[in-house]
């Protein structure tokens, strides 16, 4: 099982301040009073906008050892033990903006290489009144080839679909495309062409960051 949470930081901070903070400070404590149960957790923090406007800062991703651990966690965050990492929350993020929802994934192609010169985001959202299924089909076998064709040497590539669980609002976006690249050879073109077809698409350079986990984690999760 996998989430992500699209966070913005509070419009007083910096972005450098905010990921300072986020990597130093809360990512840490997260470990230290909530997170056991997770596989991984990764941070990928904005560096450049290529296409759109964001509204957040970090796309922070929890893979989980099942449905049970998942609701453990929930469970911690809305006791006392979750108190010291909310309160944490409030004094770099800007609450009220960040979203969180859950994505299967799908290998594309090849392995993560953090060493990557370009390591990307592609956030796509289905056009105002189309089907959501139908635009992913459409997206990961028409547009998903054309994005690795905007980039050099892309050495891997990762698609998370949205699920849209429950009663909640549909998330901002359907789709979110990880790569690692040697470099941009026509990212924001790309993007143009897509959002010119009324697609919402935001597309962004970013830097990676994993905690190891005390308990064992796994990077094949």
């Amino acid at each position: 099982m996998k989430t992500l949470a699209l966070i913005a930081r509070r419009p007083d901070t910096t972005r450098d301040a905010f990921r300072a903070h986020y990597e130093e400070v809360h990512a840490p404590l997260a470990i230290d009073t909530l997170l056991e149960g997770t596989l991984r957790y990764v941070r990928s923090h904005l560096r450049e906008e290529i296409h759109g406007a964001p509204g957040f800062d970090v796309v922070t991703a929890f893979w989980y050892r099942d449905v049970a651990a998942a609701l453990a966690i929930q469970h911690r965050l809305s006791g006392t033990e979750g108190e010291p990492i909310l309160r944490d929350e409030l004094t770099f993020m800007d609450k009220p903006a960040n979203t969180f929802f859950a994505v299967s994934e799908r290998p594309v192609m090849g392995e993560e290489d953090r060493a990557a010169e370009l390591r990307g985001l592609a956030l796509v959202g289905a056009p105002e009144g189309e089907d959501a299924a139908d635009f992913l089909a459409r997206y990961e076998a028409q547009q998903v080839p054309r994005l690795l064709d905007a980039v050099r040497a892309p050495a891997w590539c990762l698609q998370n679909r949205t699920l849209h669980i429950g009663p909640d609002a549909a998330p901002a976006f359907d789709a979110v495309t990880q790569l690692h690249a040697e470099g941009d050879a026509g990212l924001g073109d790309w993007a143009r062409e897509l959002a010119a077809a009324g697609a919402r698409v935001v597309v962004a350079a970013v830097s990676e960051h994993e905690s190891a986990l005390p308990w064992g984690g796994s990077r094949s999760a």
